[in-house]
């Protein structure tokens, strides 16, 4: 390549490299910053556009999980939110609704990739990240809430936010969207309350590994439940909402036990690595290191032999 070649390509880059910062300069201007304001305490039902990013993730038009908007093309939930198949059209996201069913507000979003962690198992690694079909057009009941940045120490305060559509008592699913607000338990604590014979037997595996963090109020049964998993835990830090956790799982909601979330500050690298590389992949859920899940072994022997 002769020189002229090379400051083309030079001046590709640059605007390529701009671009992005834009992008992200754009993306930080809008994020975690709800247009309406207000919180109850104690569980209640949540007001229209003040959680602009939570998600209804939605399995074959049924309500399966939350979410979050994290971008005007992504969503993160929780990886054992979703199913094995590689129909990643199955799913898709409701925004701008506070209704768990059909509301005249909320906006439907397809899937067209499924990106989850290779160290996923059980609890491990419970994190996914959802390329939506198509480009999010931000509202004041559409935003994408803000994430850490991994270059600055992140201050967390003493309590933040969960919201869903989980179970609030047993057996029933509210069909509105709930807020509660929950303490933030250190991961030292939390680990003493789910291993308490750890302290004496230190050569035992952790359960609350270093990729987890803990929040609820056990005296109060203040706790996200089954049905919230794959919402955001959200903290309100330096004037924007920041989204600290995934709802994963717990013991016996509200009982004896704070629930367990996704660190997402531990996976904000990953989640920057992919965003970043998606420009490069093509089609739909073909490039094999970004969808693994949605290729079972049995499945993908099958599509490589073709039809009989």
């Amino acid at each position: 390549m002769g020189p002229a070649g090379l400051m083309v390509l030079l001046l590709l880059l640059l605007g390529a490299y701009q671009g992005s910062l834009t992008k992200q300069k754009k993306l930080q201007s809008v994020c975690g910053r709800p247009v309406y304001s207000g919180r109850i305490v104690g569980g209640q039902g949540a007001a229209l556009g003040h959680w602009p990013w939570q998600v209804s993730l939605r399995f074959d038009s049924t309500h399966i999980c939350g979410g979050s908007l994290i971008s005007n093309h992504w969503v993160m939930t929780a990886a054992h939110c979703i199913k094995k198949t590689w129909f990643s059209f199955l799913y898709s996201v409701w925004l701008g609704s506070i209704d768990r069913d059909y509301s005249s507000t909320g906006e439907e979003y397809y899937v067209s990739r499924i990106v989850i962690p290779s160290k996923h198992h059980n609890t491990d690694g419970d994190i996914a990240l959802l390329k939506l079909s198509s480009r999010v057009t931000f509202t004041s009941l559409v935003l994408p809430i803000c994430l850490p940045n991994i270059s600055k120490p992140l201050t967390v305060p003493a309590s933040c936010w969960v919201t869903g559509w989980g179970q609030n008592q047993e057996g029933h699913y509210p069909s509105t969207l709930q807020e509660l607000e929950v303490p933030i338990i250190t991961g030292e604590a939390c680990e003493q309350l789910y291993n308490p014979i750890g302290f004496f037997l230190p050569d035992l595996e952790r359960i609350i590994k270093e990729d987890m963090l803990c929040a609820g109020e056990i005296q109060q049964s203040k706790d996200s439940c089954k049905g919230d998993s794959g919402g955001p835990l959200s903290c309100h830090i330096d004037g924007v909402w920041t989204q600290i956790g995934v709802i994963s799982w717990g013991l016996e909601c509200g009982k004896n036990l704070p629930g367990v979330y996704t660190n997402v500050t531990y996976y904000q690298k990953w989640i920057s690595s992919i965003i970043s590389r998606a420009a490069d992949w093509g089609g739909d859920c073909t490039h094999m290191a970004s969808c693994f899940f949605l290729f079972p072994p049995v499945l993908l022997s099958l599509a490589l032999l073709g039809p009989s």
